[in-house]
């Protein structure tokens, strides 16, 4: 009890000593609405959604529970095993945020707009452009922020660190097992064997681009404009974040108390 009390305390403490929490925080709560109404645009494309959406979405129409109800399961399972396994410093405000609400906005702007969805293909492609110019937008807004990951984005971090394999084929690993997951339980894979594509639901390119190609947009958008919101120094925001997502929080428990917390202190220092 002692020591749950005092990884309560540090999660407490981490979340309110960055610089600037009150809008690090605000910011962040509207970056996952905003992330939220990005995926509803990509699934009313038709054109597929990000991996660990597709897995969600598949599934929960096969269990028969709501896709934001699902998803939110999901991550409060994925977010236990962080917090047991994983250092706090993945965790934080928004890691909730993104475990609640992604899920829930989705369905409540895809069903305000699901005259959409039977779209002519123009209407479809605009959807998907608008969905990847939101997505990027919501994701750099959310990692400038720097208040804790998405519980699904966890799970590089800690095979990285488990593994030594760099980060880049990590994401890849966990991006190709939650697609696999999700074609299996929705029937999926069997119809590609079939060559039934168009019983492949909620996987296309648009899950091809989330999961590879969005990182220049994003990088664009964190240089003029979330770092000019959060009025941060864009140089060394990315190093920043680095060090705390992947050093700060996959390294500092390998390391002896004494040195943990006077890297904990430098650390506060930089943020």
């Amino acid at each position: 009890m002692k020591s749950f009390k005092r990884e309560a305390y540090g999660y407490i403490k981490d979340m309110f000593i960055q610089h600037n929490m009150v809008k690090r925080t605000v910011l962040s709560f509207i970056s996952i609405i905003i992330m939220g109404f990005a995926v509803s645009l990509f699934s009313l494309s038709g054109f597929g959604v990000d991996p660990f959406t597709s897995m969600n979405m598949n599934v929960s129409s096969v269990v028969g529970i709501g896709f934001g109800t699902y998803q939110l399961i999901i991550n409060v399972i994925i977010l236990l095993f962080v917090v047991i396994v994983a250092h706090r410093g993945l965790v934080g405000v928004g890691t909730i945020f993104n475990m609640i609400f992604v899920g829930y906005t989705c369905e409540f702007f895809e069903k305000l707009f699901s005259p959409l969805g039977n779209s002519s293909l123009p209407i479809r492609l605009l959807l998907l452009a608008a969905g990847i110019v939101v997505m990027c937008f919501s994701s750099s807004l959310f990692f400038t922020a720097n208040v804790g990951v998405g519980p699904y984005d966890t799970l590089a971090f800690m095979l990285t660190r488990s593994t030594k394999i760099p980060m880049k084929w990590t994401r890849v690993m966990t991006d190709i097992s939650v697609v696999l997951i999700g074609l299996v339980a929705s029937g999926g894979l069997t119809a590609l064997f079939h060559g039934n594509f168009s019983e492949i639901k909620n996987i296309g390119i648009g899950t091809v681009i989330t999961a590879f190609c969005m990182g220049p947009l994003v990088n664009f958008f964190n240089k003029h404009l979330s770092s000019k919101i959060l009025n941060v120094d864009y140089e060394g925001m990315s190093r920043d974040i680095a060090f705390f997502l992947i050093k700060g929080a996959l390294i500092k428990n390998s390391l002896r108390p004494v040195t943990e917390n006077s890297d904990s202190k430098s650390l506060s220092g930089k943020r």
